[in-house]
């Protein structure tokens, strides 16, 4: 066992050096937190690129000669060959092994840990290791459940860790993969054909890296439902003991069919009562706090200004992906919503923290955004187009009884036009382009 064990760190040692790819958005966040002591943890979706990251991160840290090679453990348990590492005490074994036949003991050592959710009690070992041996090792974890950081970390490592959230690939990051880089607004101008095309393509087919090579639709999106079961019987049947995994699947269509809209959990329970599915109030709740936990969906709430207070009932729901909103049989795609969709996933990669709220009567303001650095927030409304029979309705949200929101800065994103600024009556409302948004430029 200690022999294979051994083979298989030194293979897993060997894939860092062959790393190559797209820098992540947030690889300088990450990288900029090594060196320190707490615990750096790497959540997110299945598949959205979490082992790349931390082996592109390691191999930085080997050619920067901060860690010699030799002593940097990786393990991903996602792998079949490491099937059988299933509680703290098997970690215990390999860390020993490693310290004893393949590092330099003299010298600071990196375990990197990738999806360890899948070993029992492995927040203990972790404590064990930070508390013993944290002034010579340093530990990077990965996990595509939320529960990573609440169940098993509010006990054992509350205070001891730094999170850092990884999305899909962004519109950029995917143009980037493509050989595309867009440093201005001349190179913008000069290929907008061709990135409007792309950008088409990206709104269908969404931001997980394997998709990228996947050219064929069916088979793309056969690739995406069998993530999507896996995330259903492992990260969310099996691992919260679901006795409906057939409810889940419907909550989860339902969802997606719904990105962007209002939709409150008696609405979600009627839906599941159409399908045939008997259910309660209290396990929709419930069901549906499972489903978030797995990073699939993202829920947003809705702020009351006047009140100062977040509504629990009135909730929007955003996928992490729109291929995987694509992959659902809808009748009628809504490409206005999946254009929001982006939007919403973009706000979050730049730390936003972010609600929608009412503007006049039945008006809504798509998102009203911060980051931890702005002091007051940004109203952002999302349209396909800007046209004349549309105009009115996507320029009255801005307007709003509420004083305090109505001194904050609007921006209207729209697939198409130039960028402008116009004012209708009191307010001044930013006109921008979503690819060129996007693109930061």
């Amino acid at each position: 066992m200690d022999t294979e064990i051994k083979k298989i760190i030194l293979e897993m040692q060997e894939s860092i050096l062959k790393t190559q790819g797209v820098k992540r958005y947030c690889e300088e966040s990450v990288y900029s937190a090594m060196r320190s002591k707490p615990v750096k943890i790497i959540t997110g979706f299945r598949r959205s690129g979490k082992s790349f990251l931390v082996k592109q991160i390691a191999l930085r840290l080997i050619n920067e000669g901060v860690y010699k090679f030799e002593n940097i453990l990786y393990l991903n348990f996602e792998h079949y060959r490491l099937g059988e590492i299933n509680d703290a005490a098997d970690l215990d074994k390999i860390l020993t092994l490693f310290q004893t036949e393949i590092a330099d003991n003299s010298l600071k050592m990196l375990l990197i840990f990738d999806e360890i959710q899948k070993v029992e009690r492995w927040d203990r070992f972790i404590r064990t290791v930070y508390e013993m041996k944290g002034e010579n090792i340093e530990i990077i974890l990965t996990g595509s459940n939320s529960e990573l950081l609440s169940a098993e970390i509010g006990s054992n490592l509350a205070g001891r860790f730094i999170e850092f959230k990884l999305l899909p690939f962004s519109f950029k990051e995917f143009l980037e993969y493509s050989g595309i880089e867009i440093k201005n607004e001349t190179a913008f101008l000069r290929r907008i054909d061709e990135l409007l095309r792309l950008f088409n393509q990206f709104r269908t087919t969404g931001g997980l890296l394997e998709t990228f090579t996947i050219s064929d639709e069916s088979a793309r999106f056969s690739y995406i439902q069998g993530i999507i079961s896996k995330v259903i019987i492992d990260d969310v049947i099996q691992r919260f003991n679901i006795k409906s995994p057939d409810i889940i699947e419907k909550m989860l269509y339902y969802l997606n069919l719904n990105v962007g809209n209002i939709v409150s959990f008696s609405r979600l329970e009627n839906y599941i009562k159409r399908t045939g599915s008997s259910i309660n109030s209290n396990t929709v709740i419930s069901y549906v706090g499972s489903i978030l936990k797995t990073f699939a969906l993202f829920e947003v709430p809705k702020f009351d200004w006047k009140q100062g207070r977040i509504f629990e009932t009135s909730k929007k729901y955003y996928s992490v992906d729109t291929g995987i909103t694509n992959s659902f049989d809808h009748t009628v795609k809504n490409n206005s919503k999946l254009l929001e969709n982006i939007v919403f996933l973009e706000l979050l990669r730049r730390q936003n923290t972010i609600y929608f709220a009412s503007a006049r009567k039945d008006k809504e303001i798509d998102f009203i955004a911060k980051t931890r650095m702005e002091k007051g927030f940004t109203k952002y409304q999302v349209t396909e187009k800007l046209t004349d029979e549309n105009r009115k309705r996507e320029i009255s949200s801005f307007h709003t009884d509420d004083g305090n929101l109505s001194l904050y800065p609007n921006i209207l994103l729209v697939l198409d036009g130039k960028d402008e600024t116009f004012s209708t009556g009191d307010i001044t409302i930013q006109k921008k382009n979503i690819v060129k948004w996007l693109l930061d430029l």
